[in-house]
Formats: structure tokens, C-alpha cells, sequence
């Protein structure tokens, strides 16, 4: 053995030298976001031999475009599809008639451009919390006549997701037609007797992108992370809860999870059925008819106006991250946004200053504590620049906000899965819903307000007051932020 290395050891450092120069000409070809390719020329300086390894295995773009290939035909076949026979003409809404929204026509428009039509008949429930969610999503469920499609990035068989899965299998015995479409990584914890049990009692299951060893897989970075249930194509359920105990407030759970769902009812769950079925065909490599079943006309429902957006890592447009940007570039008064993850891109961060240094009143609220220190200290290295720019910043304090949303004036919000990070704007498939009602965003005011009453307000003398130490920490952190 002692011989071997004294054979090898004189070639090593050359082959590494070689390994690092394919690397960075691999880099600097991809021509991707300037601040990511800084991130990870400083990766493989910091760690010569981890950050080789970390660029293997997570940021090769060859590997995405290998992934998702099929995809994009896919995506290139149905998209027209949908866009010319499944949305009829009442769902195609002139955003010139409605004139109280007409400071978002630009976001209107181009979301309208990327498959999001703003659909005028509707009824939206905001759902706080897990206890609210959960028991008007079993109720839904549970009236089922045609079918169930379901997409969720972390389903856990406990006291919540086992029910859940009971019913989804009596479903299926009475007929009921139950397709269930989970991430690889986010519902990991499940046993492959969950599986079996749910296929052979009629369930069609399927796994968005299966790892063997998430931890050392590039795959680990492109997560199906929307959480959709579509019931009969008429009902259907959106927003950041996924189907765990954790997301119930019943004292089982020792941290308070605060979060924000949708129930929504009319012409936008056409948009949730459209994602459910790229995604689907996507993972089962074949294609499901388009039957006009599972795009029902509907009956006037409600008058609430909405947009459902998603994004991902084969999509043309961030447009999630776009869409942001509009939306808060377009407020006359206020912006509140509250996310559990704060790394906003350059143009994220600009746009939050530029607005709040317009006179209008900017609002952010971010979990004191973080399920991951590193994204937490990244999290903090913002805050300074951003209350120097007169941005009220709050911690949430009595537990973790998982709640993602945006609430621009008093008619306008955005509520959904995407976090205000890297990851969701780049790496994660994504949906997003835009609410155009006065009465809906008063509603997340109101709770925005509760949830300050629970939070601190975080001055800029004080924080300045930090340690040297952890100020370090967050600086460090965040040259690492595209990469999170």
C-alpha cells in the first residue's frame, strides 16, 4: 500500500490542478449569474478539495439541462394546449376593466405572458395554520366525485399524512380516480411500505426525482417544493403547509408553526390543474389526456380576481423572482413582506431600498430562530443595509413563520411556496398565487398585525451593537447566499 502512494502521490497534485482548470473554464462557459460563479470560485479557494466535490455534485448545469430535457418538451407540447382550449373566454379577463388593480397591470400582463391568466370568478379562504388547513382539506377530500391530484414536497405518515392516506385509499376503492406526486427528498422519511400499500389499493403514486444518497446527488437541488391539491378540478388547495404534524399548533409539536394556506374555489384552479399535469407527466414519462373532466366549466363562484404562477429550474423566466420585483417596484404606499428564508437576489434587495427610501412605508418580517443557522446568519447580513434604508425589520418570536407572503397597499398580495431566496428563485419548482382584493389583503394585514404583536422590532443602533464574531459569521454566510 505504502509503495502504491509513493507511485501515485507525485501525479496527484497535477491531476488536481487539472481537475480545479476544468472547473473554472466549465464556470466561466455555463455564463451563468455573475454572484453565483463568484460563490463558487471562492468555494474552491476557501476548500480546494470540498469545493471541487460541492461543484460535482450541485452546480453543474450540464446535469440540469440532462434532467430536465424531456421536460421541456413536455412542457413545449402541452403548454399550448392548455393555453387554447382548457382556458375559455371568461377566464381571459382585459385588465383595462378593472380599474382598482390597474397599478399591477404590468405584473397582470406579464404573468398572463407566462401561463398565469388572471381569472375573475373565484372564491378564496385564507387558511392560517395547519389547524385551519387540514380539516377543510379532509372535508374537501372527502366529497370527491371524479378525481384527486395531489403535490406536495414533504408528506410524513404521522398523525396528520397517515388520515390523510386512509382516505386517499378509500377514495380510490369507491372509484375515485387518486394520483399523488411527492419530491424524492422532501418525503425521504417514507417507508417503502407507505408506498406499496398506497399503489396496491389503487392510488397512483410517483416520486419527483427518487435519490438514493440525497446528501451526495446534484438532484438534491431541484425540488418539486409546491404543495397542490386539486379536487374535481374545481376546488383546490395552495400556500406553504405541507402535510406534516408540525404544522398543527395542538401542543404535540414543541415549536409553534406559523403558516398561511388558500383555499381557493373557480376558473383558477385550471392553472394549479395545468402545473399538477406537467409535473406528472414529467415524473411518469407518459401523457396524460387532457379530458375536459379535469377542466370544468365553472359556476359563478365568487368575484374574487387571481393569478397562480410557478417557476423552476426548466423554466425560461424566474418569473416568481420577476414577478417580486413588479409587484413591489409598483407600490404607492406600503410593502409588507413576510418569509422564513431573507437572501434576496441584487435586483430583490435594490428594489426593497429604492421603495423604501420613496417615502413608502417597507415592513419585514423573518423568523428569529431558523431550522438552519447558516441561512439564519445569511438572513442577518441584510438587515443592516435595509434598516439604514428606513426598512422596519421585525423577528418573529413565538415560534417559527413559515408563512410566505407579500402584501403590496391594501390590494394586492402574493402567497405561496416560493421563499425569498436563491433556491426557490433558481433551483426549486415553485407556484405562487396573486390575490387582487381589497378584502382578502385585509384580512393578511390583520394577521400581519397579530403576528408583530408576537415579534421585535430591530433598531439600528442596536444592531449595529453586535459582536465582531458574529457579524464575521454572517459576512461569511452570505458570500455563500447564492449557493443556499
Amino acid at each position: 500500500m505504502l509503495e502504491f502512494w509513493h507511485i501515485i502521490s507525485p501525479y496527484i497534485l497535477p491531476l488536481y490542478y487539472f481537475i480545479i482548470f476544468f472547473v473554472v473554464i466549465n464556470l466561466l462557459l455555463e455564463n451563468r449569474n455573475p454572484l453565483k460563479t463568484h460563490s463558487y470560485l471562492l468555494l474552491l479557494l476557501l476548500l480546494p478539495v470540498i469545493g471541487v466535490l460541492i461543484y460535482f455534485f450541485f452546480g453543474q448545469h450540464q446535469l440540469k439541462r440532462k434532467i430536465f430535457a424531456k421536460r421541456g418538451l413536455i412542457n413545449q407540447a402541452f403548454g399550448p394546449i392548455y393555453a387554447k382550449e382548457q382556458l375559455d373566454a371568461k377566464t381571459k379577463v382585459d385588465v383595462k376593466v378593472i380599474k382598482p388593480y390597474r397599478q399591477f397591470e404590468k405584473l397582470i400582463r406579464f404573468l398572463k405572458n407566462d401561463l398565469s391568466p388572471l381569472t375573475p370568478n373565484n372564491k378564496v379562504t385564507i387558511l392560517r395554520n395547519g389547524e385551519s388547513k387540514f380539516p377543510a382539506l379532509m372535508d374537501a377530500i372527502a366529497k370527491a366525485e371524479d378525481h384527486i391530484h395531489i403535490e406536495y414536497y414533504i408528506f410524513e405518515n404521522d398523525t396528520i399524512g397517515g388520515p390523510l392516506a386512509d382516505l386517499l385509499i378509500e377514495k380510490a376503492s369507491q372509484g375515485i380516480e387518486v394520483r399523488v406526486l411527492l419530491d424524492g427528498v422532501g418525503s425521504l422519511a417514507l417507508k417503502k411500505g407507505f408506498f406499496k400499500k398506497m399503489k396496491s389499493s389503487g392510488v397512483q403514486l410517483a416520486e419527483f426525482i427518487p435519490v438514493l444518497f440525497p446528501s451526495f446527488t446534484s438532484k438534491i437541488n431541484y425540488r418539486d417544493h409546491r404543495k397542490i391539491v386539486i379536487i374535481d378540478g374545481k376546488i383546490g388547495f395552495t400556500g406553504g403547509i405541507n402535510i406534516s404534524d408540525r404544522y398543527v399548533n395542538n401542543g404535540s409539536h414543541p415549536t409553534y408553526w406559523r403558516d398561511t394556506h388558500l383555499k381557493i374555489e373557480g376558473d383558477a384552479v385550471k392553472t394549479l390543474q395545468f402545473l399538477f399535469f406537467l409535473n406528472w407527466q414529467f415524473v411518469v414519462q407518459h401523457e396524460l389526456e387532457t379530458h375536459q373532466k379535469y377542466f370544468p366549466k365553472s359556476a359563478h363562484v365568487g368575484d374574487h380576481y387571481v393569478q397562480i404562477n410557478a417557476s423552476g429550474p426548466d423554466w425560461e423566466l424566474a418569473s416568481i423572482m420577476d414577478s417580486f420585483l413588479i409587484a413591489i417596484t409598483s407600490a404607492r404606499s406600503s410593502v409588507k413582506i413576510a418569509t422564513p428564508y431573507f437572501i434576496p437576489t441584487e435586483s430583490i434587495l435594490d428594489a426593497i431600498i429604492t421603495v423604501s427610501k420613496s417615502d413608502i412605508k417597507v415592513e419585514l418580517m423573518i423568523p428569529y430562530e431558523s431550522d438552519s443557522w447558516i441561512v439564519k446568519s445569511a438572513s442577518f447580513s441584510f438587515i443592516e443595509k435595509l434598516l439604514e434604508a428606513g426598512v422596519n425589520v421585525y423577528f418573529y418570536k413565538k415560534g417559527f413563520l413559515h408563512s410566505k407572503v407579500i402584501m403590496i397597499d391594501e390590494s394586492f398580495a402574493s402567497i405561496g411556496t416560493a421563499n425569498m431566496d436563491y433556491r426557490s428563485f433558481d433551483l426549486n419548482h415553485e407556484v405562487n398565487t396573486y390575490l387582487y382584493d381589497s378584502d382578502l389583503v385585509e384580512t393578511l394585514l390583520d394577521q400581519f398585525e397579530e403576528d408583530k404583536l408576537v415579534s421585535i422590532k430591530i433598531t439600528l443602533e442596536n444592531w449595529r451593537k453586535r459582536g465582531l464574531k458574529e457579524k464575521l459569521k454572517e459576512s461569511i454566510c452570505r458570500l455563500m447566499a447564492p449557493l443556499l
